[in-house]
Order: structure tokens, then sequence, then C-alpha cells
């Protein structure tokens, strides 16, 4: 068996079909890498990182129950670090064992009571996160959880047995705490820890959430982070673009276009707040500004003194400049549920953790995984 990670091999080993023969390639629409047609222009290939937000998509393929479609996701998105050497027909073999188990998850064992929609949205999630993640007691050291918790928060769910969830997750911790000082330091969880995934019945976060609900899955989880950024200190406007983080990225998203179709929500509106968006400049900044403008400004001035010279002899230029970069904040209807948001989210958040290590039930062996129909404890 070949055990060479060189790139070259593994292109020559791991034929998949050609663009033309696959829907998902078509789905990239061109905007992917052009050796790799689903992965990312500006990512290096090896991070798997998708071209574009392909919820939409897997959610058709999710609810036909299409096998090969969600496998040939998974080697698209993995074919240019499949993780393992290996034959063209093992590789193969992997991403549809991945795209099976996944479907076949009893995902309902432990969160119950959901919509059809939430089921459906829940196993997209999985997808996406399938490709860097392997469910296991390791994932509640990554950010999975966060991404999750984002993409499920339209969704009302009721954690069912948590105290199952929470003796595995123990078990883990006090096992691997023997031999390594990280999990040693980890607490052992309580019966109350876990909270069930219900969602608040609040007026205004309910609107909030019916909201988010037309989003597809990346950009929901881009207008989460968003939320909660311009939640915690409205007075700062920014770009949506600038709160896109690389771990809501690399499973899959299109700045340009989520921000469109966030802005378009009404959730946050365009900036009208001059000071708030200068005040995130830096000293450099500003002086440069002023300096190109022609604006006479010493360099001994302070921060606060070159931002009212700007404000007052460039106001408009920089209102201009403002709309430009489509700096946004917090509609001012959505104020408060933001906050409710950021609360919901930090409650749920350790739920999410242990009910993906613990609660998706996948084992794998050295190379196919399968579900794992052992007891929880």
């Amino acid at each position: 068996m070949a055990t060479t990670h060189n790139v070259d091999y593994l292109l020559a080993a791991i034929p998949l079909p050609s663009p033309e023969e696959s829907e998902v390639v078509g789905f990239a629409a061109g905007l992917g890498h052009h050796v790799y047609p689903c992965l990312s222009r500006t990512h290096a290939p090896s991070s798997c990182v998708p071209c574009v937000d392909f919820s939409p998509w897997l959610r058709g393929r999710v609810a036909t129950d299409d096998v090969a479609a969600i496998g040939d996701y998974v080697a698209r998105i993995r074919e240019a670090n499949p993780g393992m050497p290996g034959s063209r027909e093992e590789f193969q073999q992997e991403c549809r064992a991945v795209a099976q188990v996944l479907l076949r998850a009893p995902i309902e064992r432990h969160l119950r009571d959901g919509s059809y929609d939430a089921y459906l949205d829940l196993r997209v999630g999985l997808v996406m996160l399938a490709v860097h993640e392997k469910f296991s007691g390791f994932t509640m050291t990554g950010e999975a959880a966060d991404f999750m918790a984002a993409v499920m928060l339209p969704h009302s769910l009721r954690l069912h047995e948590p105290a199952v969830l929470i003796e595995a997750r123990n078990q883990f911790v006090r096992k691997h705490g023997l031999e390594m000082s990280f999990w040693a330091s980890w607490p052992q969880l309580q019966g109350p820890t876990l909270r069930s995934l219900e969602l608040s019945e609040d007026a205004e976060f309910r609107r909030l959430v019916k909201a988010l609900w037309q989003l597809p899955l990346g950009a929901r989880a881009h207008a989460v982070d968003a939320l909660q950024h311009l939640s915690a200190d409205s007075r700062v406007p920014t770009t949506l673009a600038s709160l896109s983080r690389y771990e809501r990225r690399k499973h899959g998203l299109d700045v340009a276009d989520a921000s469109r179709r966030i802005l378009a929500t009404g959730v946050v509106v365009p900036a009208g707040n001059l000071p708030g968006w200068l005040s995130g400049w830096t000293r450099r900044d500003l002086l440069t500004f002023l300096d190109h403008e022609g604006v006479g400004a010493r360099n001994s001035f302070s921060k606060e003194r070159l931002a009212e010279m700007a404000l007052t002899e460039r106001a408009e230029l920089l209102r201009q400049r403002m709309a430009e970069a489509g700096v946004v904040e917090l509609a001012p209807e959505y104020t408060s549920a933001a906050r409710t948001l950021r609360r919901h989210l930090y409650r749920v958040r350790e739920t999410w953790r242990v009910w993906l290590a613990f609660g998706v039930r996948v084992r794998q062996k050295p190379r196919v995984p399968v579900l794992d129909e052992s007891p929880s404890t």
C-alpha cells in the first residue's frame, strides 16, 4: 500500500467525478480553487475550507437521503488532504461511509420534540462539521459546539436523558485525566449542567430567531457571530466581513453573499454612528487620512483630537466611506433580543459540546466510521 502524502500522488490516486458530472461542483459555480473546484481560493487547499456555503445544496441531498451525493461532497472538500494514505477505492469508501453514518446517526435519541426542519438542519450541520470533526470526546476542545449552537438557534429541542451524556463525558475526562494534565484540570459535570435546548418565549427573541431562520446555515452562523459582537458593544459599528472568523469560514461561507443576506433580514442596518466607527481607527489611520486630505495635523496630537479634526473637517467624506465599506450596526429594535441571544448561546454551549462528543454516537475504525450501537454508559 502506498504511504506517500505527496499532493501530485493524491491527485492521481483519488480521481473524483469530473466537474461536469458532479452536482456539488456545479453549486460552487466556479468560485472555487482552480484545481479543487469546491475549495476556497484564499486558503491553502490542505486546510479543506469550502469556497461557498454548501448548506442549501446539502439540505436537498440530506432530505432525499442521497448518500452518494453527500459522499461526493465529503470527498470534494477532503480531496486535497484526505488525512490518511491509501488507494482511490479506500478513499471513496471512507467518504461514502462518513455520509452514510451521518445520515443514519440516531440524532433523536437525546434531542427530542424537534420539527422536521430542525432535524434536517441538524444533519446538515453534522455533515458540514464532519470534514474537520470525528465526533469524539476531543471535539469538546474545539469550536464545533459554537457552530452548531449558532446554526440550530432557530430550533427548539428538548434534551432527553442528560445524565447518560454527563456520565459518558465524565468517564472520558477521568480516563484521559490519568494520562494528560490538560484533561485532569476539567471538572466533573453535575446533573443540572447540561441545559435543554428549548427557546425562550420572549416575543422579541422569537422575532429575531424567525429572521435568522431564513438564512442558509453558514450565513446564519456568520449572523450570530455578528449579533454577539454588535450587542456586546453597540457603540462601535463595523463591517460584516470583518466579523467573518476563520472558524466559520472553514465550514463554508461566501462572505459577500452572506453579508447581503444578513443585511436583508433587517437584524443589522447601515451604520449612522460616525464617531463610533472612527473610534475603531488607530491613531496612524487617522493621521494618514488627515494627511491625505490635506488637513494639517501634528504628529503629537492625541487620537481623540485627530478624530475630532476628522469629524469637523471631513465628515461627509467619512460618511461616504463608511457607507461604501458596508459598515453596519445592530438594528435598534433587535437590541434586547440580541442580548437574549447571547445569554441563550452561553447557556446551551456545554450541551452542544457534550452532545457532539457523546450524543451523535459515531465511532470510527482506522478507516471507516460506523454507528456506535453500544450503550452510552
